[in-house]
């Protein structure tokens, strides 16, 4: 049974937040926000809906972001899967008086519809914290067909002159209402990408989740407007005068662009300020905003390191700040794309480096106290608000939320001013300083503060230890003092930091103890795992969702990726700890009985053929087995052919299911798999013929890194399956497809060694999705099962790359982070001998302790958002259990795969 009304970009994704990270100067993604706003407490809006359709047949259902309305069971069957839904905007302090002019409406037709549960969470929505797709989608209704447009225009008549913000996704049925349009989703089974694609009619697949441009499939018909497109309109120039030229960053609150000032001919900076969007509750908007930074920017006028004021106008609805152009890129994209900044040096070495930490340090100090000798406190300095010039000369932008005088909006950004800003408290000088600490910390390491614990104290200092790790030894001592002086809890000692780094040479070591990671040790080991262990069983009362997914969650939390399946398939290997069996049990009844199993595909890592390998595994070892039946035809796999959604996962999957029903004497049943997996590689055969042979990326810092190569959506991942049913079968055309295959990846591997070695390779070359992590395990377990040294020593150069990398990735999760890189280090240690690898792996697991909150031994495990914790395998707890309890135990099998040493095969001395 598929989910009630969802769509992508418009469920509300994590827990009320002041800030969010991003990567665009000026202003764009990464604003500090302010808290959302609304009125105070009211009559619920369940309540209020609930009275407006008493008698009407139709019926409610609540979670914590939305109120359903679902139409009349006798109807419902009238609605499709995907078609066009509608759209209205609502200011927060309008949503309760919009409800009553529309629900009257909506009630003469046939349709489903979804409100913001509260005036708090479409504030919340508005401000574009959770997703800038999110962004004025107080109603969201789902008509039939044939309804679309008689509703949304008598919506839009009803609601015709309300002031709301724009839905970015959205075209607008009339320029005066708040309704809009979009094709997309109208019932979906989770929140991934894989649950929102939608399929016409001749089998075409669209994208459905919502961005922040329009987007129609190419089955589909405008319902509001003429096939024929109108002939393009020409760019227009901003208030008559400034041309645009390309963008720069884009945001919910407004885009940022470079322009040209056709007056002048001077290159410019235009940012716009959205109408009613980020209202806080003095209903301050981000106009309201800009306009405080045009006051700011006044203050500042001539001082240099900060953008000129040229203009301040209205265009439509929306307003628009124009300033001088302070560079092409800021420090952000500058490290992502040319690697971190080199330390500073030693005070003996006079050597300067316009991409050197003590040189960036001092200009910023400079432009820091010419901007607090103006009454200005920055209060969002971060690395997308450095700008750099094209000689590398730092400048501060983007100051919407800064204090004139001691007058500061709300507002701030986790890890960088959020530490120590605080509502209500005057805004002093010093609080920049640790700002800036922060910002030379992702100058030096590419990575962003760990935010995850909730004392300050604790992230700055787990902060510090990734520097350490980063920056090791006497010679990098500087540049480690440096950013702890400024991040220093103590605004006092912060200014005296700031102050003994304004001059010419590096000042000499305090000796102060500086934060590192702990050191690892085997009864630490032994604490960590039985924590770790007791936090999955904890979370396993949460899986599978009943209700409503949690946000960002796939298929409800039953998959391997990230629900139920991964995390009990790994507790199953603890069942020795208090708990583990029962918790076992209770997840594989909750999941075998779930509505949502029979409308998961075959997939391995988000469909069901992982399920069914917890459900199995869950039955042999705890002794409780469920009575599931399979679907008498499950949807087919996507047509990636990869691991993760395609025929290579559903293949691997099947091959195990197969092996453990042939153990057991199940004969029929082990054929019944082992030919579900013969289809998969026909599968695979067939898209090889007109596969394009991927080339490696150009550009080290691509976050793309090895994608096409990966072991989740690439070629390691399809050689893993067919070489691996090639052993059970010995089918002559997987065999040679796999060879092939292999042959091909050996040779482009030292290449993508080569990028990954580069100072600017981004850190996703280590991780196993989609770089040397999954690689170089597919490597290693090949080249064990054909005895061919060559491959298995690729592999452990492989294991040696992601070593090298792992210090500057932020991930602690076995998908794109940490755990991945340790259990191919586990991997290589068991093929080598060499000890050192060894130590690598708890190195790595070292590094986890210092991206984690909570005690070295009792850890909380940040997921892939850096910023939460959960529980799920690829992003969470349990996939850093499954490397932990690898290199407790030196090795043992990986979950669900072949991958890791072949049992027997005698070690191989290292001579890499």
């Amino acid at each position: 049974m598929a989910a009630g009304p969802a769509s992508a970009g418009e469920e509300l994704s994590g827990a009320a937040a002041t800030g969010v990270h991003g990567t665009g100067p000026y202003g764009g993604p990464g604003n500090a926000v302010p808290p959302a706003g609304g009125p105070g407490p009211q009559l619920g809006l369940d309540e209020q809906l609930g009275h407006l359709l008493d008698g009407s047949g139709r019926r409610l259902a609540v979670d914590d972001q939305w109120v359903y309305v679902f139409a009349p069971r006798a109807t419902a069957s009238e609605l499709p899967d995907h078609g066009w839904k509608l759209h209205i905007s609502a200011r927060a302090e309008d949503l309760s008086q919009v409800a009553d002019l529309i629900t009257p409406v909506l009630l003469r037709y046939v349709c489903d519809a979804k409100f913001a549960r509260e005036a708090t969470v479409l504030g919340l929505m508005n401000s574009g914290a959770l997703d800038a797709a999110l962004v004025g989608k107080a109603v969201t209704v789902y008509p039939r067909p044939r309804d679309v447009t008689a509703l949304g225009g008598e919506l839009a008549r009803v609601l015709a002159g309300r002031p709301a913000p724009r839905v970015l996704s959205d075209r607008q049925i009339r320029s005066d209402a708040p309704v809009y349009y979009r094709y997309g989703p109208f019932r979906t089974t989770g929140t991934d990408d894989a649950a929102l694609v939608m399929t016409g009619p001749d089998g075409e697949p669209f994208r459905g989740r919502a961005g922040t441009r329009y987007r129609q499939p190419p089955w589909a018909t405008d319902p509001f407007r003429a096939a024929t497109p109108p002939p393009p309109r020409p760019t227009p120039l901003i208030g008559g005068r400034y041309r645009l030229t390309s963008g720069i960053s884009r945001s919910p609150h407004g885009d940022v662009y470079r322009a040209e000032d056709t007056a002048s001919g001077q290159r410019v900076t235009v940012k716009q300020a959205r109408a009613h969007v980020g209202e806080g509750p003095d209903g301050v908007d981000a106009r309201g905003r800009l306009r405080h930074e045009h006051a700011v920017l006044g203050a500042l006028a001539g001082v240099d390191g900060v953008p000129q004021v040229r203009d301040h106008l209205r265009h439509g609805d929306d307003e628009y700040l124009i300033t001088t152009d302070c560079g092409p890129r800021d420090l952000r994209r500058d490290v992502l794309g040319h690697g971190p900044y080199t330390p500073a040096p030693e005070a003996a070495d006079t050597r300067t480096h316009h991409r050197e930490v003590t040189a960036l340090a001092r200009r910023l100090l400079t432009v820091l106290e010419a901007v607090h000798a103006r009454g200005v406190v920055v209060g969002d300095l971060k690395p997308s608000n450095v700008v750099l010039a094209e000689d590398g000369t730092a400048h501060l932008v983007d100051f919407g939320v800064s204090a004139l005088h001691g007058d500061r909006p709300a507002g701030a950004t986790p890890g960088y001013s959020m530490p120590v800003y605080r509502a209500g408290r005057p805004p002093e000088p010093a609080d920049d300083l640790y700002a800036l600490g922060a910002t030379l910390y992702f100058a030096l390491t590419g990575m962003d503060p760990v935010v995850v614990d909730r004392d300050d104290t604790v992230n700055r200092d787990r902060t510090l230890a990734c520097l350490a790790a980063v920056l090791p030894g006497v010679p990098r001592r500087p540049a480690r003092e440096l950013v702890a002086g400024l991040m220093d809890p103590d605004p006092v000692r912060r200014v005296t930091c700031a102050r003994r780094w304004r001059g010419q040479r590096v000042p000499a070591a305090t000796g102060r103890r500086l934060p590192s990671a702990p050191r690892f040790t085997r009864d630490l080991l032994d604490d960590l795992i039985a924590h770790t262990v007791a936090t999955c069983v904890t979370a396993t009362a949460d899986l599978p969702a009943r209700a409503q997914p949690h946000p960002g969650q796939l298929h409800f939390g039953l998959t391997l990726y990230d629900g139920a399946a991964g995390v009990g398939l790994e507790l199953l290997h603890h069942r020795d700890h208090p708990g583990v069996t029962q918790a076992v049990a209770d997840l594989a009844r909750r999941t075998a009985h779930h509505t949502v199993l029979p409308t998961l595909t075959t997939a391995l890592y988000t469909g069901r053929t992982g399920v069914d390998l917890f459900l199995e595994a869950a039955a042999e070892l705890t002794g409780t087995a469920e009575a599931f039946v399979p679907p008498p035809s499950p949807r087919p796999y996507d047509d990636t052919g990869d691991q993760i959604g395609g025929a290579a996962g559903a293949g691997t999957g099947l091959l195990v299911l197969a092996r453990r029903a042939y153990a057991a004497g199940r004969r029929e049943e082990g054929d019944a798999r082992l030919a579900a997996a013969k289809e998969c590689v026909g599968t695979l055969l067939a898209m090889e013929d007109g596969r394009e042979r991927p080339r490696p990326q150009r550009s080290a810092a691509a976050s793309e890194a090895a994608f096409p190569f990966g072991f989740a959506h690439g070629q390691a991942g399809v050689i893993h399956f067919l070489h691996a049913y090639h052993r059970f079968t010995g089918d002559p055309a997987a065999g040679a497809a796999a060879r092939s295959q292999l042959a091909e990846l050996a040779a482009y591997t030292p290449r993508l060694l080569a990028l990954a070695a580069r100072p600017e390779a981004h850190r996703r070359y280590g991780s196993w999705c989609r770089g040397l992590g999954g690689i170089g395990t597919l490597l290693i377990e090949t080249g064990g099962h054909e005895g061919d040294r060559h491959l298995t020593d690729l592999g452990v150069r492989c294991a040696r790359a992601c070593r090298d990398l792992a210090p500057r990735m932020s991930p602690v999760s076995q998908c794109c982070g940490l755990a991945g890189v340790g259990e191919l280090l586990i991997d290589a240690e068991a093929v080598t001998g060499d000890g050192t690898l060894n130590r690598a792996a708890e190195e790595v697991a070292g590094l986890i302790l210092c991206r984690s909150g909570g005690t070295p031994r009792r850890p909380v495990f940040p997921d892939n958002t850096l910023a939460a914790s959960g529980a799920g395998w690829a992003t969470g707890s349990a996939g850093v259990l499954s490397f932990l309890r690898r290199l407790r135990d030196h090795g043992g099998p990986r979950l669900w795969s072949d991958s890791g040493p072949v049992p027997g095969q005698p070690r191989l001395p290292d001579r890499l």
